[in-house]
Order: C-alpha cells, then sequence, then structure tokens
C-alpha cells in the first residue's frame, strides 16, 4: 500500500507539463490557455499543410438516397437474373471506382473548404470516397458503407506530396 501513497497526494493539482507534437504545425495558430495547455484556434492557409487537399461532393440532392435510386441516377440497370441487390452491385462500382482513382491506399480527412479542388466530378468518385472514410481517414481497402456515403455532401481529403504528383490538373 505504501507504494501508491506517495502518488495520490497530488492527484488533485493539474500537471505542470505538456507533451505536444509541433512538426505539423506551422500551419497552425497555438495559443496557450491559462493552465499552460496549448490550444489550436485556427489555420492560415492550405499552403502550409504537408499534402494537397483535394474535395470530393456529392451532387445536389443525393443526400439519403437509397442504393437503387443511385443505380438509377447513375444510369445503370439493375443485374437481371442475379441474387445481388443493389447495395451489393452499388458497393462493386463503387470498390472499382476506389481502385481507378491515383491515390494512395490511405489518406487523412481535413476540414472541407471550398477553396479545396474538386478533381473529379463525377458521383461515383465522390461515393467512393465518402462510403469508405471515417472522420479521421479514408481508406481504399474498408468496405464502402452506402449509408454513411450519402450522409456527407461533400468531404476534403490531404493527399500526401508523393501522391500529389499523380494528380490531374486542377480545371478552371
Amino acid at each position: 500500500m505504501n507504494e501508491h501513497t506517495s502518488l495520490l497526494h497530488n492527484m488533485s493539482a493539474p500537471p505542470k507539463s505538456v507533451v505536444a507534437y509541433e512538426g505539423l504545425s506551422s500551419g497552425f495558430t497555438i495559443n496557450k490557455l491559462p493552465d499552460g495547455s496549448g490550444h489550436v484556434t485556427r489555420h492560415h492557409s492550405d499552403a502550409s499543410l504537408f499534402g494537397t487537399p483535394i474535395r470530393f461532393s456529392l451532387p445536389a440532392g443525393w443526400i439519403g438516397l437509397k442504393p437503387i435510386k443511385i443505380l438509377a441516377l447513375l444510369h445503370i440497370d439493375l443485374d437481371e437474373g442475379s441474387d445481388d441487390d443493389p447495395s451489393k452491385q452499388l458497393a462493386t462500382l463503387i470498390n472499382k471506382r476506389a481502385d481507378e482513382l491515383p491515390l494512395p491506399e490511405g489518406c487523412a480527412v481535413i476540414a472541407t473548404e471550398p477553396s479545396h479542388p474538386i478533381l473529379w466530378s463525377d458521383p461515383l468518385a465522390a461515393l467512393a470516397i465518402t462510403s469508405k472514410c471515417t472522420d479521421t481517414v479514408w481508406l481504399r481497402s474498408k468496405t464502402p458503407s452506402i449509408i454513411a456515403a450519402v450522409q456527407r455532401e461533400s468531404i476534403s481529403l490531404l493527399v500526401p506530396p508523393r501522391f500529389a504528383i499523380r494528380l490531374p490538373e486542377v480545371r478552371c
């Protein structure tokens, strides 16, 4: 019991040391709070990010749609005689489109801004991104979630510099 009592005497005091990684924080402002901890308040510009931001957006009116309606909007007929339901057929199309995109196997998801360019405007590209991401990361190999895909109108990825050279030019 004596081993733990030396640690318990300081339980109500705030910590006096702060551990912070600032390797990628050059584009952020860190304000010191009264307790000594850092608080990120805003970023300056996308140019300071380590990578290239790109945006994917679903067309207006696609939020909340069911797979069968999405297939109809994509002008894709249901496979006749197939046991696959519309969700499986759409997931197959999403996986195929995700494999075609010249992106790394994973990208960080960042806050979406209107200034982020849209390089692929086709709805299937947007579905390939929105269906395979969380709030923080996109993974090509993730099983698509069509329900999640149609809940987000727009999402931005941060493409690492090595892969950014593979991206097509921004169209005006």
